[in-house]
């Protein structure tokens, strides 16, 4: 929205709709725009080689003098990842608790960042941000720090809960403020945002002190070392594998670097409350097995899963009576890998229990009746679900209509997709561009469809590169053509058809000379097209096929 009525909030989701993780959403008046949250998302399989992907910010540049900050619902790098690649392009403020500010301030010192203004709000609190004043308000999650934001706008107060349950019984007492949510509701709300990840789940999302009794188990029937693939799995989890392994003589190294700079925060800002005699450094100490439990980030962190590094030694070697145990359920998409991977440790000895994974549905995320509850507790006059795939956006519509919000009061809508509001309506209103930004190592945005099409290519069927050393002036053969298959066949196992194929090269070009065709693309293009219908005649196949012509 350029310009505009003074009377008008425009809502504007640039990522997070219709998707898992890379959220980013937008409020906007004629004069300033508030931006909640900058996430990545981890790339789907035909992604091939991306390593992340991240909102497109166009829209933002573009209007670059409106934006007034960016306020985060938690540090999970879903709603945080993206922050470093946005702030090179945006310097604006910063707004969080001091735990997801913590967590922002180690991603921006890795990515070299050390302008940026953070500014630390607690619950309760209010701030001024242009013509918004925004205040947090506590919510359970499995991450310290997690909030919901209230943003009072001229037209009404939008509340957008972040990541949340209801968890009745959680780790150090960080509830769901649901009394000032209470009040929230009975002042009144123009627009409620909420957390649609477990909207296809009845019931209500398990506590996260639940698996500290399994935790337990393991640590008193375990003789050997404790490893904990820890990736995924909440602070609050690792803190009760901390405690466990104290309470039974052991203490704990975490080999992972990023997994103990988020535990030393969150004991520092209050949020845990480990002894540090319970880490232990394997450099400094050097404990017997049976007193040791280590925390790792994944599979790719134990020999025999990883190999070796490169530095000639694994991360960590997986012995017999070792036991690992998995803390968080494998990613989506993931379960085959993981059951590989078990099987590979069993061959070495070791007891693996992935029971602490048998929940199917995400930990720290509302269920279908925590969702009513938190309809019912604002009672907004405007119902936008968000943070899911579109299924799951879909079903939570369907529950706002279940307690009774009027179905043109709810807007299921896309990344990209504006929604106006004005004192007397709200509407579906312009579309934004609100594209996917592919990052892969670092280049940002620099591969495209066209890159992702010969990546899927070279996947499936290979590449065939053609070398042939032509006299340019008489268009004659001087050397080749010869032939190297990458991925396509083992040239030493297919003599029969790479000489065929040979053949089919030599036809081209002797073509090419007839019709007297001298410009390189040309006869490179004949090149390639006889020579990949040969070898889909007789392979079924079409390898990616590469000419290149010297010319003496």
């Amino acid at each position: 929205m350029n310009g505009g009525s003074k009377n008008r909030l425009t809502l504007i989701p640039l990522g997070g709709v219709g998707e898992r993780g890379k959220n980013m959403l937008l409020l906007e008046t004629d004069r300033d725009i508030l931006v909640i949250d900058c996430g990545l998302m981890i790339p789907e399989e035909e992604l091939l080689g991306i390593d992340f992907v991240i909102p497109d910010i166009n829209y933002l540049l573009e209007n670059r003098d409106k934006i007034r900050g960016i306020v985060l619902t938690h540090g999970h790098d879903g709603h945080i990842g993206a922050l470093p690649y946005f702030l090179k392009e945006l310097n604006v403020p910063v707004f969080g608790t001091p735990m997801t500010l913590g967590i922002a301030a180690l991603k921006l010192k890795r990515a070299g960042l050390h302008t940026t203004e953070l500014k630390a709000i607690n619950p309760g609190e209010t701030y001024s941000l242009g013509s918004f004043k925004v205040e947090l308000i506590t919510v359970s999650h499995t991450l310290p720090g997690s909030v919901a934001v209230l943003v009072s706008t001229p037209l009404g107060r939008v509340l957008h809960t972040g990541d949340f349950h209801f968890d009745q019984t959680p780790p150090n007492g960080n509830f769901t403020d649901i009394h000032r949510l209470a009040e929230v509701g009975r002042a009144g709300v123009l627009l409620l945002l909420s957390d649609s990840t477990n909207a296809e789940v009845p019931g209500f999302s398990p506590s996260e002190k639940e698996p500290s009794s399994a935790i337990t188990g393991i640590m008193r029937n375990a003789r050997g070392r404790v490893i904990v693939i820890g990736y995924g799995a909440s602070l609050y989890r690792l803190e009760q594998v901390v405690a466990a392994a104290l309470s039974f003589g052991r203490r704990t190294q975490v080999a992972w670097s990023e997994g103990l700079e988020l535990l030393k925060l969150a004991r520092r800002v209050g949020h845990l409350r480990f002894p540090p005699e319970a880490l232990f450094d394997p450099g400094v100490e050097n404990l017997p097995p049976e007193k040791q439990v280590i925390i790792v980030p994944s599979f790719d962190s134990l020999e025999p899963v990883a190999g070796m590094r490169a530095n000639g030694r694994p991360a960590v070697s997986v012995q017999s009576g070792d036991v690992v145990v998995l803390v968080a359920p494998p990613g989506p998409g993931s379960e085959k890998l993981v059951a590989r991977n078990i099987d590979n440790l069993f061959k070495v000895g070791a007891e693996v229990y992935p029971e602490l994974t048998s929940w199917r549905h995400a930990f720290g995320h509302a269920s279908r009746e925590e969702l009513k509850l938190m309809l019912n507790l604002i009672r907004p006059r405007y119902f936008i679900p968000i943070h899911g795939e579109f299924r799951q956006l879909v079903w939570h519509a369907r529950i706002a209509r279940q307690v009774g919000m009027p179905e043109e009061n709810i807007f299921v809508v896309e990344n990209g997709t504006s929604v106006e509001f004005t004192p007397e309506r709200a509407r579906v209103a312009n579309r934004i561009t609100a594209g996917k930004v592919l990052v892969d190592g670092l280049g940002v945005g620099d591969v495209g469809n066209i890159v992702l099409r010969d990546r899927k290519q070279l996947s499936q069927d290979g590449i065939i590169i053609v070398v042939v050393t032509m006299d340019k002036q008489k268009g004659q053969i001087v050397a080749g053509p010869d032939i190297v298959s990458r991925g396509f066949v083992y040239v030493r196992e297919a003599e029969e058809l790479v000489e065929e194929a040979k053949d089919r090269v030599r036809q081209a070009l002797e073509k090419c000379e007839a019709s007297r065709a001298t410009d390189w693309s040309t006869i490179k293009s004949q090149v390639r097209d006889a020579l990949g219908k040969f070898l889909f005649e007789r392979t079924r196949r079409r390898p990616m096929i590469l000419p290149i012509i010297m010319e003496v």
